[in-house]
C-alpha cells in the first residue's frame, strides 16, 4: 500500500484559514476523509452534480407526451445561436 502524508498549518490570524480550521475541528468523524472529498469537489465540482441534473431532467420527461398541431403563421426561423442552444441541449439530454 503506498501512502503519501501531508501536514497542514493554519493561521488563525488569516480568516480563510481560521474558517478552514474551524469547519475541521467540528468534524466528528474522519477528517482526512473529508479532507480529500473537499479536495476532489475543488477539482472536480461538477461531475456528480451535471450527472444528477441530467437524470433529474430525463426522469421529469420521459412520461411527457406533447401534440403538435397545425400552426397558423410560418414556423419562425430560429437563429443561429438558437441552433446551438437547442444542439447543447439535445446532447445534454441524450437524444
Amino acid at each position: 500500500m503506498s501512502i503519501k502524508r501531508m501536514s497542514l498549518r493554519f493561521n488563525l490570524d488569516n480568516e480563510a484559514d481560521r474558517k478552514a480550521w474551524e469547519h475541521l475541528k467540528n468534524i466528528t468523524d474522519s477528517k482526512n476523509k473529508t479532507v480529500i472529498a473537499a479536495i476532489n469537489q475543488f477539482y472536480e465540482p461538477h461531475a456528480e452534480i451535471t450527472e444528477t441534473i441530467k437524470k433529474t431532467i430525463q426522469e421529469c420527461l420521459k412520461n411527457l407526451s406533447m401534440v403538435q398541431t397545425e400552426s397558423v403563421q410560418p414556423p419562425e426561423t430560429l437563429s443561429e445561436e438558437e441552433n446551438l442552444l437547442l444542439d447543447s441541449l439535445d446532447d445534454f439530454l441524450g437524444d
